[in-house]
């Protein structure tokens, strides 16, 4: 990422349609930063170039580094009938599949919930949260790494200089993404959920393939046979049973 003082004007106009735009060298986690000034009660985007403590769902520990893009979208969405927060995860996941493709021209996909994967490989993760009325949309995209340390052993991790063997301008891709993502957003304002689930499930890597889904309490095997309007896989169990699962952890098996 370009540092803060090379940041163009012309670049910073355009990430301040999105909010108030906070650009910071170091900071524990942008979702956590994020949060701590939602008191403004204003929109932000929270930009950094390290994270001390980034974090996944879960509490799990997300690898960032300096050839990543890490940043935070706060909202504040006053309407009853504006998209809640599961929707809100998945239309984060259809925009940066999107800004992926516009930036880099790689085929995306959203592995449920919160993944996007590229060949495979893991580039993307998703954490939004909400704190009363406040509600923070995190984003950690690979984007220039050569490689994983193999002490970190994260054997599905890849990032899209990997995949593309070339190097991309992080900012490019956060100005593409939040662009995308509010296009969305208009479009679920304006009744187009049912078009954009039919969006989503036509890039889910899950969908009608036999998965395993971890929660926090049990473990789900079975086949996707639908993701419903509220984010939730519909699983066909080994006994044939149907279940609804509203969080969890996917993986594909044979």
């Amino acid at each position: 990422m370009s540092d803060a003082r090379q940041i163009s004007g012309e670049l910073l106009a355009r990430l301040a349609r999105f909010g108030r735009v906070y650009l910071l060298d170091t900071v524990t986690s942008t979702n956590d930063y994020a949060f701590s000034v939602a008191e403004r009660h204003e929109p932000a985007v929270v930009l950094a170039q390290n994270q001390t403590r980034p974090r996944g769902r879960f509490r799990r520990h997300w690898h960032a580094d300096e050839n990543s893009l890490c940043f935070s979208l706060l909202l504040f969405l006053g309407d009853p009938e504006d998209p809640q927060l599961p929707q809100l995860t998945q239309f984060v996941g259809l925009a940066v599949c999107h800004a992926v493709e516009q930036v880099t021209g790689l085929r995306a996909k959203i592995r449920w919930p919160n993944d996007i994967i590229v060949e495979d490989h893991k580039v993307c993760g998703i954490l939004c949260e909400q704190r009363k009325e406040a509600i923070v949309l995190g984003i950690g995209l690979n984007v220039n790494q050569p490689g994983f340390p193999e002490e970190l052993e994260l054997p599905e991790a890849g990032s899209l200089r990997m995949a593309a063997n070339r190097e991309f301008e992080r900012l490019e891709l956060l100005d593409a993404i939040l662009t995308w993502f509010f296009r969305i957003l208009d479009r679920a304002r304006n009744e187009e959920v049912p078009q954009l689930l039919s969006e989503i499930k036509a890039r889910s890597s899950i969908l009608h393939r036999r998965v395993e889904i971890r929660t926090l309490l049990r473990r789900h095997i079975g086949t996707v046979v639908d993701i419903d309007v509220e984010g939730r896989v519909v699983l066909r169990t080994t006994s044939g049973r149907l279940t609804v699962i509203s969080a969890g952890q996917a993986r594909g098996i044979q």
